[in-house]
């Protein structure tokens, strides 16, 4: 995990549940509760805010996969 990113809400709705072998990079943004699957990388800056699936890369604002199970694509969550 890098510095300056940011894990769940201030006003407690929920915290996010990490899988394990997951790189969350700088500045990404892990909002609310929501689950990261197991190896998973996301990318700097980007925001997540609903479940991500295991096996992936997810990058932007919002997040989107662009990379299940190694295989490049772009789709939205």
């Amino acid at each position: 995990m890098w510095t300056k990113s940011v894990f769940g809400y201030k006003d407690k709705s929920g915290r996010p549940k990490i899988g394990n072998n997951v790189r969350i990079t700088a500045g990404a943004k892990v909002l609310g509760n929501i689950t990261i699957g197991d190896n998973v990388t996301v990318g700097a800056n980007s925001v997540l805010v609903k479940d991500i699936p295991p096996n992936c890369v997810v990058v932007g604002i919002p997040a989107r996969i662009v990379k299940p199970d190694g295989v490049k694509v772009d789709e939205k969550l």
